[in-house]
């Protein structure tokens, strides 16, 4: 049975239809990457801001008892650079 213009046509059509959805999906699937990659730049900054804070209540309090606050940090550290090292999507 030969293939008419019009079912190649209608496959053709089908095709485009079907790639479509894929590019909407990865374009979706790249916007988040994107909204992921900032979270964890986010994360960075905060930890970094943390941190400095800590050390300064420690220069200003030498009395004070801060190993369960760093314990905190460090565990917050180590989140943070597990989440960091998570590599994105192949593109």
């Amino acid at each position: 049975m030969p293939v008419t213009l019009a079912q190649i046509l209608r496959s053709l059509q089908e095709l485009h239809a079907k790639v479509d959805i894929i590019m909407t999906q990865q374009d979706d699937i790249n916007a988040d990457v994107t909204t992921i990659e900032a979270g964890v730049a986010t994360l960075g900054t905060a930890q970094a801001a943390i941190l400095a804070e800590i050390a300064t209540l420690k220069a200003a309090n030498p009395q004070l008892d801060l190993t369960a606050l760093d314990k905190a940090a460090a565990d917050m550290t180590n989140a943070v650079t597990s989440v960091a090292a998570i590599p994105p999507p192949a593109a």
